[in-house]
Order: structure tokens, then sequence, then C-alpha cells
């Protein structure tokens, strides 16, 4: 009796794919939806959360300061106003700022920008200095400079962000630059062991010992067959980024994404924060989902 190895068909994989998709459709959603929630719990529970600032003015009238105690009613019950909040968003309404006096939209609209253009010069400008200080040793076969490059990235990586661009920032350096300095130690740990590695490999043992040139095993027999874990790299220093650019948003008073959300949380202004906490979630698991799909894992799956 002989035995047919069946492989699935075209039918199949359609479906083991659209089962694929629509799980992680779910659980983006899911998770989205929990850290909206939990964003508003926590400023709810927050130390302050309803007193406001005016309620010290001793001229304003007592109609004036009861409906200053009153403004965060319909905010005290997290549940409620998370239930209100997310019917509202399906009707393009994401809410009013209380503390900034503007609709949560158009202040998203005027400072995505601003974090958008931070976000992409610092990422290109945190990749030429990783790339440089992983690959110029190694090219040039410098052990000195690779071991100088790895306590420099070391000691970079040791320092708060915060605390970088306030350096940075005292002596100039621009916002793009405190960004690329904030990310590169990360991103040159993980380069540099790729890098390793990937020269330790026996196709580049086998080419090195039959005299290609150095720079076409970099690009033909390095680089190459790591570009997904590039890839996927790449699309992980987007969620470093956004985390950084509050800190630099807020210290270089830049009118981004960042400062809204420090702001936001100095006023306890729970409309904002649960907005940008979704925001943030959605595009932190989109990354993700571009990391996981560059690796041989989900490929197989599908």
């Amino acid at each position: 009796m002989t035995h047919v190895l069946q492989t699935p068909g075209p039918t199949r994989r359609m479906r083991r794919l659209w089962r694929l998709i629509n799980g992680v459709l779910l659980r983006t959603a899911a998770t989205t939806l929990i850290c909206g929630f939990l964003s508003a719990a926590l400023v709810r529970l927050s130390p302050g959360f309803g007193l406001e600032e005016a309620q010290l003015d001793a001229r304003l009238s007592s109609g004036t300061q009861d409906a200053l105690r009153h403004a965060h009613d319909e905010e005290r019950n997290p549940a409620w106003f998370y239930v209100t909040y997310i019917r509202r968003i399906f009707t393009g309404d994401f809410g009013f700022s209380r503390s900034l006096n503007q609709p949560i939209r158009d202040l998203l609209a005027q400072r995505a920008p601003e974090t958008v253009t931070l976000i992409g010069s610092g990422i290109v400008g945190a990749w030429l200095i990783a790339l440089s200080l992983a690959i110029v040793p190694m090219f040039l076969h410098l052990p000195r400079l690779a071991r100088g490059c790895t306590v420099f990235s070391g000691v970079s990586a040791s320092i708060p962000a915060g605390g970088i661009a306030l350096l940075l920032f005292r002596f100039g350096g621009s916002a793009s630059l405190i960004m690329a300095v904030i990310l590169f130690p990360r991103l040159y740990q993980y380069l540099r062991n790729l890098l390793h590695q990937a020269y330790g490999m026996p196709h580049v043992l086998l080419a090195k010992a039959k005299g290609l040139a150095d720079h076409r095993i970099l690009l033909a027999h390095v680089l190459r067959p790591t570009r997904a874990q590039l890839l996927a790299l790449a699309a992980v220093s987007i969620n470093m980024a956004f985390g950084a650019a509050v800190a630099i948003e807020a210290i270089c008073d830049l009118p981004g994404i960042g400062q809204l959300a420090w702001k936001a949380a100095l006023a306890r202004d729970i409309p904002v924060l649960v907005s940008l906490t979704m925001i943030i979630s959605l595009t932190t698991q989109t990354s993700n989902l571009v990391a996981e799909a560059c690796s041989p894992t989900l490929r197989s799956r599908t």
C-alpha cells in the first residue's frame, strides 16, 4: 500500500490565513480597549483627581466654585465614562480637553506632524550611528575600536532618556539629535550581535577563504541574509522612539504628541490620556506585528 503525501491546498491555506488575521485583529482590538480603560481607571484613582487650580482663587463666586467642583462628575465612574467615550469615538468625536480648552481631534491633528517628524528623523539618525559603529570596526578589522564603541554604547544606554535630553539640550543639541543619541545604544547592541553572528557563518568564512572583497561579503552575505531581522528591529525602534518622545518634547518644548501627553498627565485630563493611550497602543501593536511578520515562525504558521 502506498501513501501519498498531501499538502494543504489553497483553500485550506486561505482559511488558515484568515483565522490568523482574525485572531490578530481581535487581539489588537481587545488590547487597545483594555489599555484605554486602564488608563482611565489609573487617572481616576490618582491623587489630586478632580481638583482644579482655579479653585484656589478666592475671588471666584460660590457658583463658579461649585461648577469647578462638579466639572469632573461624569469622569468619577471610569467604567461609565469609558463606555460613553467609546460610543463617541465611533461618531468621530474624541472628546474635549478642559485643560487645553480644545477638541482632542484638533489637538492630535495639530501636534501629530511634529512628533512624526521627530520620530522619523531620530530613527534615521540612530540607525546611521548604530550601523556605523557596528560595521566600521568589523569591516576594517579594528577590535580596539569595536571595544571602544561597545563601552560608549553601554555608557549611553545607562543614562536615562531625560538625562541625555537635558545634557544635549543644554549644549544646543537639536531634538532629532537627542532622539538619535537616546535610541542608538539599543540598536547598536542588537546590530553588533547580529553582525558578529553573521560574520561567523560558514558561507561567510568560505567567501573570505575564496578572497571575495570585503564590501561584497558585507552586502551580499551579511546584510542581505539578515534583512528580516533588520526590518523587525526597525519596527521595534518605532516603539522605543515613542517612549523617548515624551521626555524630549517636554524638555525641548516641542508642541507634539509627547508634550501633549505630559501636559495631560499633569492636569489629570482623562479624555486626552485615554485617546493617547489607545493611539499609542495601536501604534505599538502594529509595529510588533510588522516585527513578528518578519520572523520565520509566523511564516511557517501560514
